[in-house]
């Protein structure tokens, strides 16, 4: 069906000025890029299914703000994928700039159609409702697969709305979260402390379990000190933007956790970023900052694609640039290395190689929160200077004792660090051999990339249905053509457990036409 005859409800009729530009943008998108020759399309039309990659989405969103003078939100083109939804959205959107000559007619003419329903409503809030329209599409479908509540955990299975699963979706790689050391810890440290604690850490609630897991951080990380904060997601916004600022320089991968890309534009410095793993393309950025202070943020693994950032040749660029570097590794630690120290070990590092190693408590220490081991320089400024940690409540002291039982456990037990990687090898060579594309990955991470949002949700349905959790990924979490499943390998799943987990994907693969 063409646009010409699709049939024009009242609230389409008010949007067509603005529908026509719309319209006329992702067609010449998909004539210059996209490399399809058309010249109508249907305004009811998903983006995707038009062929609208992310890159797409983003440069279709400049060239309408550079027509309209209006600033968009760019989660728009995955919330409302048809062209009479954001032609609705465009038209609630305030003029930000002011435009001449052609531009300017043609925002002039979208300026005076407004969107009918907010003109009549006047409802502040109407536009919360509309960006949750997929939402709410996706729940009244019974396709709504976030959040899922767990009620039951027992070793590698959960109970999730009445129905038992095995759990493919976890972040505790070592399977230490219903570990009975740890289950006492966090008893011990309840009776002898309390359930909270007193203020934040400069002030009142600093207990001698935080001044004994931070020692144990620093020890396990080889590193001068160690501070522990309430979050891991705070972790890293509070370390950038308080080791940068402006007038400074950071540079990040483009794949980076949204943590650290938030910390980044938080900071005020200037955000360089380079292409994912790309040597050459860092050392742009790096000649670009020169004559500024400059930090370097990488992840170590990085969590979609489960890949392993280039460290050898990130620290030698940052040591021939007199550069910062700061490692996440909220996903190697528990995972890479022998004993499991994280990146640096996996690469043979020296301990001062990298200035700051950031990570969380809540993934393979089975705990909550997260910290920054590094030069005592570093840890001590942060101490004093970071708005995270100086103005949040201390991490419960219950949370802090459940950590360092953990890293015990590890260091005495290296074998669960053997055991993970002997799983991660069956698994992964198990999708492969069933036809799944499992992307880059070379960790516990393990994607079953769909590249449609639909067989995402369809395959995700399915293996529920059939007693396996996985979690579906869409954009804008990954590019709007690379959706998946993100599975995750865990320790303490059995060779029995794992094949059971192949078995439902291959089945609801071979159903929704993923693999052959």
């Amino acid at each position: 069906m063409s646009s010409t005859t699709t049939p024009v409800s009242v609230t389409e009729q008010s949007c067509q000025s603005s529908g026509q530009i719309i319209h006329d943008c992702i067609v010449r998108w998909l004539r210059s890029e996209g490399g399809t020759p058309v010249t109508e399309i249907d305004y009811n039309q998903s983006l995707f299914e038009l062929g609208v990659t992310s890159m797409g989405a983003a440069m279709i969103a400049g060239e309408l703000e550079s027509i309209t003078g209006k600033t968009l939100n760019p989660e728009a083109f995955f919330e409302l994928e048809t062209i009479n939804d954001l032609a609705e959205y465009l038209d609630s959107v305030p003029v930000r700039a002011q435009k001449t000559d052609a531009a300017e007619e043609q925002a002039e003419e979208v300026r005076e159609t407004p969107a009918a329903s907010e003109v009549e409503s006047g409802d502040p809030l109407e536009h919360y409702s509309r960006m949750n329209r997929r939402v709410h599409g996706l729940k009244q479908k019974g396709l709504y697969f976030f959040e899922p509540e767990i009620s039951q955990h027992d070793g590698a299975w959960v109970v999730i709305n009445g129905k038992r699963m095995l759990m493919m979706s976890s972040y505790e790689y070592l399977g230490l979260l219903g570990h009975e050391e740890l289950k006492a810890a966090a008893a011990s440290a309840l009776e002898e402390f309390g359930t909270g604690h007193h203020g934040a850490r400069l002030l009142a609630g600093t207990t001698s379990l935080h001044r004994k897991l931070e020692a144990a951080l620093a020890s396990f990380m080889n590193s001068d000190d160690a501070i522990v904060f309430s979050s891991g997601y705070v972790t890293n916004l509070a370390t950038i933007s308080t080791l940068v600022g402006r007038g400074d320089c950071v540079i990040g991968d483009k794949l980076n956790h949204a943590s650290i890309v938030d910390g980044c534009r938080l900071s005020g410095a200037d955000f360089l970023e380079f292409r994912h793993n790309d040597i050459d393309s860092l050392c742009e950025c790096l000649q670009q900052a020169q004559g500024q202070r400059t930090l370097v943020v990488v992840d170590a693994v990085f969590s979609m694609d489960g890949d392993i950032a280039d460290l050898p040749a990130i620290v030698e660029q940052c040591k021939k640039n007199n550069a910062i570097l700061m490692v996440d590794e909220a996903h190697s630690i528990g995972v890479l290395g022998a004993t499991g120290r994280g990146i640096q070990e996996h690469f043979g590092l020296d301990g001062r190689d990298i200035d700051v190693k950031m990570g969380t408590l809540s993934k393979t220490l089975a705990s909550s929160g997260g910290f920054v081991a590094g030069r005592e320089e570093i840890v001590t400024y942060l101490r004093h200077h970071a708005r995270g940690y100086i103005f949040s409540g201390a991490l419960p002291a219950g949370q802090a004792n459940v950590a360092i039982a953990a890293l015990e456990v590890m260091q005495r037990e290296p074998e669960l660090v053997r055991r993970l990687w002997e799983n991660v090898e069956y698994y992964r060579s198990g999708l492969q051999k069933l036809g799944f594309d499992t992307g880059h990955t070379v960790t516990p991470i393990i994607p079953v990339m769909t590249r449609n949002d639909e067989k995402t949700i369809e395959m995700t349905r399915l293996c529920r249905d059939a007693g396996l959790m996985v979690v579906p990924v869409c954009f804008p979490a990954v590019p709007l053509d690379a959706p998946r499943l993100r599975t995750c390998v865990s320790a303490n799943q059995t060779k029995e457990e794992l094949d059971f987990a192949l078995s439902v994907l291959a089945q609801a693969g071979r159903q929704t036409g993923l693999i052959a």
